[in-house]
């Protein structure tokens, strides 16, 4: 695990070295540098794997060809053996050296060999060749700067902000997505000039040229007709010995080992599969103390069903003190306060082990997502409700008493006044709408007339609205939609998260669901047997049934993972934060947004309503991005 960065046909003394020092974190064990006449990179390395020999950058036997990578290559042993039966001899035992043996051996083509989470640069010093790519669920972040013949890359946005010819502005095309999303969808982030290099991806330059970025990866989208014929014990087998070998894959062989608990299924079946390789599991949970949204009291349940040494973690007014600093951990602003829990969680975790393994991924490939059973359940009314009726309901769904919608969203705060008007809307014009937007739609903070009224000028939006490889008939709904998350929610929301909060503490977290063996699985299974009605993560919970019988987990219904906002709507830590970056002269001299609507917004702070309190630290955040990054 380490932090990466480089750059291409820039002249900057001393750059390579401060990239390294403001990305250190990531990597404390090791530095390493490659400096040519035209081209300069270099390593800040976790050791995990090999740690004597495993110092980047690492070249091959000829020394034109080095590289640097951040992440792990799960399956690198099998690689090893296969690439020595061709001919290939190693000097060290890290899966740095054979992902640089197998680029030599099988070109581009051997990403798709690749089995892990990496962001990686080889480079070519004879032909002057420049190669980056990155895994295909974009587990490990990539950012680009590129201008003329000139090239920047690094792990994190904030080392490339360190280079002279890089301008630090906000790019207000991408504002458009943060306000709707709370997140800005790759490749584009909200600094103006840098980009991502999107997930399953690589991008080449030879002798300054630069190459079209390249797509070596996609959802495996079948049509119906396709899909494997296993019966329930079949596709429980299957899934079963799947999960089993990304579990083993990912443990480390050379450290200790944690997981994160929840209350739910996906990280329960994280650890009991862990538990059938180690003997010793650290878990940790995080929670906010009496409230629906904590989970510990579950998750510590199951920590004493599968023995592990647990510890249950509590967030406290204090703990937003630290909201300054984990948005600089963040590198780019995702407007959602949780990051200050991924970040105590990370803290503690950081004491005992270097690597943790996590649940994400599994709602991504069965239908986990509450806004899941919302598109499904909608999709189905309008394909099958008269026209005439759907107005009735919509009507009613109107006025539904919010107590009623509450129950249904399962929200840890009220959905309010404008979250039903919200719905309500959603539904009305489903049809008229493509499935991205739909998607959007629901989870988005502001809708396009709020966002008008917010804006002091108006924005365009960046992002394309438009489906990409769903628009076959043949192929279920719920497989398009769960296609769309690796466009930008996964790695955008779900993924940045937690590595930015882990990697600050020097801890690799790491991600079995997201094996891609799995995600095929996944994509072969029919969408009923994954989520269907009311019903969610249905051969999940089968398999949870077989490991752990009728214990609670196994039954539980998702419960969204917020951070109840009202459980500290009181604290003057909180209410220091949104008033040191929300009052009228802090917004006026920013100049994006009316001071009377952020004004008239603060004041509802006092009801409590959950859409409400979520746009206003949206916002807090953003202000506190701006004042690290751009001021």
């Amino acid at each position: 695990m380490c932090a990466i960065f480089g750059f291409l046909g820039i002249s900057d003394p001393g750059l390579l070295e401060r990239m390294a020092i403001v990305q250190r974190h990531r990597g404390p064990d090791d530095t390493g540098y490659l400096e040519t006449p035209h081209f300069s990179m270099g390593s800040c390395r976790l050791s995990i794997i090999d740690t004597d020999g495993g110092q980047q950058p690492l070249h091959d036997q000829s020394g034109n060809l080095s590289i640097i990578l951040n992440g792990e290559i799960y399956n690198y042993q099998e690689l090893r053996s296969e690439l020595q039966s061709m001919g290939h001899v190693f000097r060290t035992r890290s899966d740095t050296e054979v992902a640089l043996l197998a680029y030599k051996a099988w070109g581009t083509e051997f990403l798709k060999r690749l089995c892990g989470m990496f962001a990686l640069a080889i480079y070519d010093q004879r032909n002057e060749a420049l190669f980056l790519a990155r895994d295909r669920s974009g587990e490990k972040p990539l950012y680009l700067w590129q201008k003329d013949s000139r090239l920047i890359f690094a792990s994190e946005a904030k080392a490339i902000l360190l280079a002279s010819a890089v301008e630090r502005r906000l790019d207000r095309g991408a504002l458009d997505s943060y306000l709707t999303l709370r997140y800005c969808p790759e490749p584009n982030t909200l600094f103006a000039g840098i980009t991502t290099l999107p997930a399953a991806h690589y991008l080449q330059v030879t002798r300054g040229h630069l190459a079209r970025i390249h797509r070596y990866w996609e959802p495996p989208l079948l049509a119906v007709s396709e899909k494997c014929k296993w019966s329930k014990t079949e596709a429980i087998d299957e899934l079963e010995s799947r999960f089993m070998n990304a579990i083993e894959l990912s443990l480390p062989t050379e450290e200790p080992v944690g997981a994160y608990l929840s209350g739910g299924i996906d990280s329960a079946l994280v650890v009991a599969a862990m538990k059938r390789f180690r003997s010793q599991v650290s878990t940790y949970s995080i929670g906010f103390g009496s409230c629906q949204a904590d989970e510990t009291q579950q998750a510590e349940e199951t920590a004493a069903l599968l023995g592990t040494s647990h510890r249950s973690i509590f967030l406290g007014p204090e703990d937003f003190n630290r909201l300054p600093e984990i948005v600089y951990q963040m590198d780019r602003p995702v407007g959602d306060p949780l990051i200050v829990a991924f970040d105590k969680l990370a803290r503690v975790a950081s004491n005992d082990v270097r690597v943790v393994l996590g649940g994400e991924g599994a709602d991504e490939l069965f239908g986990g997502y509450q806004f899941h059973r919302v598109m499904q359940l909608t999709n189905t009314y309008h394909n099958h409700c008269p026209a005439a009726i759907r107005g009735v309901l919509n009507g009613l769904v109107r006025r539904a008493p919010l107590g009623l919608l509450d129950r249904f969203f399962e929200l840890p705060a009220s959905l309010g006044r404008e979250g039903r008007a919200r719905l309500t809307d959603f539904l009305q014009g489903y049809k008229d709408r493509s499935l991205r937007s739909n998607d959007d739609l629901l989870k988005t903070l502001w809708h396009e007339s709020e966002r008008d009224a917010l804006c002091t000028t108006p924005i365009a939006s960046s992002r394309s609205m438009g489906d990409t490889y769903i628009d076959d008939k043949d192929i279920a709904f719920l497989d398009k939609l769960l296609a769309l998350q690796w466009d930008g929610w996964l790695q955008d929301w779900a993924l940045i998260r937690q590595d930015k909060n882990t990697m600050a503490h020097s801890v690799e977290y790491r991600l079995p669901f997201l094996n891609h063996d799995l995600i095929a699985t996944s994509f072969r299974l029919s969408a009923k047997r994954k989520a269907y009605g009311l019903k969610d993560k249905i051969i999940e919970r089968q398999l949870a049934r077989r490991w752990l019988g009728n214990h609670p987990v196994t039954r539980r219904r998702k419960k969204p993972f917020y951070l109840p906002l009202d459980l500290y709507q009181n604290s003057p830590i909180l209410r220091n934060l949104i008033h040191d970056h929300l009052n009228e002269t802090v917004v006026r001299r920013r100049g994006l947004f009316s001071p009377q609507v952020v004004t008239s917004l603060v004041q509802r702070w006092e009801g409590g309503e959950f859409l409400v309190m979520k746009k206003i630290m949206a916002l807090v955040i953003l202000e506190i991005w701006q004042q690290q990054f751009l001021d």
